[in-house]
């Protein structure tokens, strides 16, 4: 990955935190549950990357998250990285990704954190975060989730992308623009399209 990318996301884990800690927790609540915009950021950003980086990046947006928590530190940054690798690992295996991939890998993603961080976070001794209350504020998180991915995707999908080129390392692709896919040549190994005549 180049300096710009991760400029851009290291904006984006900023912006993510501050609005979590500001707007979020002041009124934009839902039957008294705020997203977790990080949590939807590492998601995103997983998909797209893939599952190693998508695991450093959950590390270090939870990380920023978990200073302003009153849970112990590291119990988000822990949450997010396996999230992110799990995303990584299922985007791998997509075929071809719809436009409802946002919002179901949100939702996914809000209830695989949720319950991640209520189980480790038992075993670090916060007993309270076993409560029937717990899976309510999941449930209704992952929903709002759902919605928030629908935003962040594209965002993510920008702060990832390099230029020229694709985040992922394949083949360059001038005429097709930030295609995926690489272009299989007559020889069936990836061509950039240009002969070599």
């Amino acid at each position: 990955m180049k300096w710009l990318p991760r400029l851009r996301l290291a904006l984006l884990i900023l912006a993510v935190v501050v609005l979590q800690t500001t707007l979020f927790s002041a009124g934009l609540r839902v039957f008294g549950v705020m997203p977790d915009l990080g949590l939807v950021l590492t998601v995103a950003v997983a998909f797209y990357i893939g599952p190693e980086r998508g695991a450093v990046f959950g590390f270090v947006s939870g990380l920023a998250v978990d200073l302003f928590l009153s849970t112990p530190l590291g119990l988000s940054a822990l949450s997010f990285a396996l999230v992110g690798y799990g995303v990584g690992f299922v985007e791998s295996g997509l075929v071809h990704p719809s436009r409802w991939v946002a919002p179901i890998m949100g939702a996914l993603g809000g209830i695989a954190g949720g319950v991640l961080f209520v189980g480790v976070g038992a075993i670090a001794g916060q007993d309270q975060l076993l409560a029937l209350s717990s899976v309510r504020i999941i449930l209704i998180a992952s929903a709002y989730d759902a919605l928030v991915a629908f935003a962040v995707f594209p965002i993510a999908r920008w702060a990832t992308r390099t230029l020229p080129g694709d985040v992922r390392g394949l083949p360059e692709h001038h005429e097709s623009g930030w295609s995926r896919m690489p272009r299989w040549g007559p020889d069936r190994s990836t061509s950039s399209g240009r002969s070599a005549e």
